[in-house]
């Protein structure tokens, strides 16, 4: 169980989740080689977590409302931001499948 409080993950999920969709009905379209995808989805996600580390600040502009697991929702961001782009490199590496 997630322990959060305020609805700034709710949005940052939103974001993420809905950007991620929509990157993968486009770049098959876009991208011809795998080579090319990779590179497009790191670069994505790279843009993706920081729009979400700047809304989740905007979000915590005032006063500390949005926590997940008493940590800062901006900083929680960061955190799974760098978590998934290890396992992104490593995908593009082809360690990760």
């Amino acid at each position: 169980m997630i322990i959060f409080s305020g609805y700034g993950i709710i949005f940052v999920l939103l974001n993420y989740l809905g950007g991620l969709f929509l990157f993968s009905k486009l770049s098959p379209y876009f991208f011809k080689t795998e080579k090319q995808q990779y590179m497009v989805l790191l670069l994505f996600h790279i843009a993706i977590t920081f729009i979400n580390f700047l809304l989740s600040k905007y979000l915590n502009r005032k006063e500390l409302k949005h926590t997940v697991y008493e940590l800062r929702l901006e900083y929680f961001v960061l955190f799974v931001g760098i978590i998934f782009l290890i396992l992104i490199i490593m995908m593009c590496k082809g360690v990760l499948y």
